[in-house]
């Protein structure tokens, strides 16, 4: 396979994600590292971003963001198109590039691309492709399920397919265990966290009879609970938590007037309405960066959510 063959020829290996990782992009991406490892070559994970504390029961969570530069392959995970790759795009021109994604969005900017819209998460493509390789011992494992469970809402979204089990429960087989790692995925907040997860319910504000949702987090939201931006994964989940809600928003402060938009829905389509302000992503989960007043912000994205009912 293409992915071993490039590893064993190579000599030293960049794994590059998305900014702001979530646990399929952290989990693909160690997965990796450790299958070039394994092959005897030298790895690096990079992600051009602070990286979101609550997944730092990762046993590898210390070597991410150490780039001592001269490498031979990039491998790229998780990125929708060049430029969630952050700083790390430039490198596409440079050297060999491999990418594994899943969004619909990807425009097949690698040299090779493995890109299919219909998984569920980067880390199902990786879990067939090395499974397939015999290449998966415990470690491997285990961080391919954090990915499976994590882009799949622990395995509650509709992108859950019977393979998605079953490679859940090959994961299981070769080592991942999966009861310590519900634990720490879902389990484990700390006490700041909850009191952001508070000022996050406080915030709710409800349009079109209560089945929109939007949460508001504002700088002083994150200061005064001593969290910082990445401490703002799955505040989105509270919303669509709640029964007659079928569009979430979280709207997420940051400076120069910018706020970071992210849209989770039951069934409707919100990648369409990413589309309107420039972003994107899947027809259930989607996100977009709008500049503003928060005011004008929230109409906004409220008006391109109901225009997109009708």
């Amino acid at each position: 396979m293409e992915l071993i063959d490039s590893i064993a020829a190579a000599h030293k290996v960049l794994i590059v994600g998305h900014m702001r990782p979530d646990g399929d992009c952290l989990g693909a991406g160690l997965a990796l590292y450790h299958v070039v490892k394994n092959e005897g070559k030298i790895a690096e994970v990079v992600y051009d971003s602070e990286l979101p504390e609550h997944y730092a029961f990762m046993p590898d969570f210390d070597i991410i963001n150490k780039n001592t530069g001269g490498h031979d392959l990039l491998l790229v995970v998780d990125c929708g198109d060049e430029l969630r790759m952050g700083k790390y795009h430039k490198l596409l021109k440079k050297i060999k590039s491999i990418q594994f994604d899943h969004h619909i969005t990807n425009n097949g900017f690698a040299d090779s691309n493995y890109v299919f819209p219909q998984k569920s998460s980067t880390c199902e493509i990786l879990s067939e492709i090395l499974l397939a390789e015999n290449k998966v011992d415990k470690t491997v494992a285990s961080y391919l399920y954090i990915g499976l469970s994590t882009d799949t809402g622990h395995f509650m979204h509709n992108n859950v397919t019977h393979n998605v089990f079953d490679l859940a429960s090959e994961l299981m087989k070769c080592g991942a265990d999966a009861y310590n790692i519900n634990i720490a995925l879902y389990r484990s907040k700390t006490v700041d966290k909850t009191k952001l997860i508070g000022r996050a319910i406080e915030s709710m504000r409800f349009f079109a009879d209560d089945s929109i949702c939007v949460i508001s987090i504002r700088p002083n939201d994150l200061i005064e609970t001593n969290c910082k931006l990445a401490d703002t994964e799955g505040l989105i989940d509270l919303a669509m938590d709640i029964g007659c809600v079928k569009i979430a928003v979280c709207m997420t402060e940051q400076p120069e007037n910018k706020y970071k938009v992210s849209f989770r829905s039951k069934g409707f389509n919100v990648a369409e309405c990413a589309a309107v302000f420039g972003g994107g992503g899947h027809i259930q989960a989607a996100g977009c960066v709008v500049c503003g007043s928060y005011e004008d912000v929230l109409v906004r994205i409220v008006k391109a959510i109901t225009d997109g009912m009708v």
